[in-house]
């Protein structure tokens, strides 16, 4: 198993939620969503990326918060 690299895609899997999270909140706050010219569709479409966004950042953060319990534990058993 090699942590290193499952703590690399958890962090990469951060920064992908938030630069997905960026760009739908980029959408909502848009010109278009404030004069009320964006559709109905458009607006879910955005909001349903921002919810996708967010479980993206927390399922990645719960895997980095893994890996970190078990390096822990491996350092723990050789101490």
């Amino acid at each position: 198993m090699d942590l290193g690299n499952i703590s690399q895609n958890a962090v990469a899997g951060i920064t992908r939620g938030i630069n997905q999270a960026d760009a739908a909140s980029q959408r909502l706050a848009s010109s278009e969503q404030l004069s009320g010219e964006k559709s109905v569709k458009g607006t879910t479409k955005d909001l349903i990326a921002l919810k996708q966004a967010e479980t993206q950042v927390q399922i990645s953060a719960r895997v980095a918060q893994t890996a970190g319990d078990i390096i822990g534990s491996i350092l723990d058993v050789h101490a």
